[in-house]
């Protein structure tokens, strides 16, 4: 199927693999920087019990803090976090995700424990998927493949728009000047972001005509539901982040956790736009696609309230490029 209103096309390379692609071996630091983003603080570490001492840590990641720390070995009381979550192993408490420093006074709100408490989580799956020689000596190509595969058997339409707001987002990610790392999130995230739609029932994922509140509120949970699975995927416990929040909005409407603006990470923000962009051009049994100057101006329209400013202008960018180039 071609390309159609200005989405780039799907790559030939097929699914990337975040082993391959020297990702997995930066998870535990993307999640410390994910962390001090998207709750508002300037430190965020990782870190884990050490085996002989009954109260001691091990920093193992972190970010904003200081590098030296990485390696030590700290008693609890060093460690001085605003906050922490507690993460498993299997079944045994091995470690904790925390964020903020001595200097740092505020107190995080229910909804931002909550948040914390899911990093803590994906902490705990990348220590497990390390444990256990997952997370850089293996390759997780097949599982994400199988997932993309079981879009495809799910909803042939929604399995094609994963892999145009995939190549898409992955355009605009290289056009903000994106590093290495965060366009691996932006493009393995955009090709997932809609893999917990899996979970809904059949009736909904192909129903032709406008969904009931009721269904509505049901396909709302598919941003944390496809977390859920993206993250018990060797090295893509960070991506399961971008998945969980790619339905944010900058100013603070969005879901599931209420963010806004500079708190919602930069691929989510990519993922947005190009996922609404890519559902306003697609032909739908109830509605007409938009056409590109109108699904641009829609987008323009509501930059830095529903969408961010960044990403829509470089999406324009390359789609007035991409109409200009001879077929």
């Amino acid at each position: 199927m071609g390309t159609v209103l200005g989405l780039a096309a799907p790559s030939p390379a097929g699914v990337p693999s975040p082993q391959r692609l020297g990702y997995s071996s930066v998870v535990l630091d993307r999640l410390a920087r994910h962390a001090c983003g998207v709750l508002g603080f300037e430190q965020a570490w990782v870190v884990v019990r050490s085996p002989d001492e009954a109260r001691g840590f091990i920093v193992v990641a972190g970010a904003g803090a200081d590098p030296d720390l990485i390696g030590r070995r700290l008693q609890a009381a060093r460690v001085g976090a605003v906050a922490a979550a507690p993460f498993l192993v299997g079944l045994e408490e091995r470690g904790a995700l925390c964020v903020g420093g001595r200097d740092e006074q505020r107190k995080l709100e229910s909804r931002e424990m909550e948040l914390l408490c899911e990093l803590g989580v994906l902490a705990g799956e990348a220590l497990s998927h390390h444990e256990h020689r997952e997370l850089t000596a293996g390759d997780s190509q097949a599982e994400i493949r199988g997932l993309v595969k079981a879009l495809a058997e799910a909803d042939g339409d929604t399995y094609r728009h994963s892999l145009e707001v995939a190549a898409t987002a992955t355009v605009v990610g290289m056009r903000l000047g994106l590093a290495r790392t965060e366009i691996v999130e932006v493009e393995l995230g955009a090709l997932l972001h809609d893999v917990g739609k899996l979970r809904l029932p059949p009736h909904i994922l192909g129903k032709p005509g406008r969904l009931t509140e009721d269904e509505r509120r049901l396909v709302r949970l598919h941003p944390e539901w496809g977390a859920e699975m993206v993250g018990h995927i060797p090295g893509l416990e960070a991506v399961a982040l971008i998945v969980r929040l790619h339905h944010e909005r900058p100013d603070g409407s969005g879901y599931p956790h209420g963010l806004s603006h500079e708190r919602i990470p930069v691929a989510s923000r990519i993922v947005s736009v190009c996922d609404a962009y890519g559902a306003m051009t697609k032909r739908r049994p109830y509605s007409e696609p938009l056409d590109v100057d109108t699904a641009l101006l829609e987008l323009a329209r509501h930059a830095g309230t529903q969408f961010d400013q960044d990403a829509v202008e470089a999406l324009a960018s390359f789609v007035r490029c991409a109409e200009a180039v001879p077929a």
